[in-house]
């Protein structure tokens, strides 16, 4: 089973990962100033991005080494997903993370969902008191894979103040990573958007074709239901592509709950689609 943003790692990344964390020990940053935590392949850094369209920001900027990847929310056919936990923050109303749009890698055949070289994940920051500072506290958890698969542990504070300084380089680096974010679609801009209908499958795998209307589409990334895995591949026509629907549940053949579907380009967009039913 691949692994989805919230389901089980899958059980050879898992044996790894359980391996790794025996040897990797836990790696902290004292609290400060936007200080790297570096670790085997990989750096990581908690910064204040500053406002943004009137929203605050902190971001958590990842460098990795040669070509080692790490990996979106949903990793694809193998990897780890990032976790954020800022539960030890002070004065903390809400921290969300936003991801910004993946690339498809090649690993020696398998296809993982991820970042190579940096990432930027910009976190959306409210307050729980106004007028007093914010103390991030970080606990973030993230694979690293060159060759081989290692966890990295790295906990990060960062102060912010209720008003940022002005002329820092952080609000430019989110900037530029929120225009990575997709941008979601409601229903109705949807339906504008995209077309799907059933087409006939291959050894007896249920496959629809997807047609995007508008825009410039490099990719696609498909977050089905925990449980189930579904590959895409180009259609041979500008902005379409075949869906398959390569794994389920065992006593769930049909996959009848919406999907998410990331298109990635030069203006990343997300939409929640459901799949018709039944033949061609």
């Amino acid at each position: 089973m691949r692994a989805q943003s919230e389901a089980a790692t899958p059980v050879n990344f898992r044996n790894a990962l359980a391996g790794a964390l025996v040897a990797l020990a836990a790696l902290s940053a004292p609290a400060a100033r936007a200080e790297w935590v570096s670790s085997a392949k990989s750096q990581a850094r908690l910064i204040d991005g500053g406002v943004i369209d009137g929203l605050r920001y902190a971001g958590v900027q990842i460098r990795l080494d040669g070509a080692a990847v790490t990996y979106w929310r949903d990793p694809g056919e193998a990897g780890a997903a990032p976790t954020f936990d800022f539960a030890g923050s002070e004065n903390l109303g809400e921290a969300k993370v936003l991801f910004p749009q993946p690339a498809r890698i090649d690993e020696d055949g398998v296809v993982a969902f991820g970042y190579q070289h940096e990432v930027l994940f910009p976190v959306r920051i409210a307050w729980r008191q106004k007028g007093q500072p914010v103390v991030l506290d970080l606990s973030l958890d993230y694979a690293v894979c060159e060759a081989i698969c290692l966890p990295v542990h790295a906990r990060m504070r960062l102060d912010m103040p209720p008003e940022p300084q002005t002329g820092a380089e952080a609000p430019a680096l989110l900037a530029r990573a929120l225009r990575q974010i997709p941008r979601p679609l409601d229903a109705e801009q949807t339906k504008l958007f995209a077309r799907v209908s059933p087409v006939a499958g291959e050894n007896d795998k249920p496959q629809w074709l997807l047609r995007l209307l508008q825009g410039e589409a490099e990719n696609i990334f498909v977050e089905p239901p925990p449980g189930f895995y579904v590959e895409t591949r180009a259609a041979g026509e500008k902005n379409a592509f075949v869906l398959t629907l390569a794994e389920h549940p065992a006593k769930k053949p049909t996959l009848d709950a919406p999907i998410r579907v990331t298109v990635a380009g030069s203006a990343p967009i997300e939409f929640d689609l459901a799949l018709p039913q039944g033949r061609p």
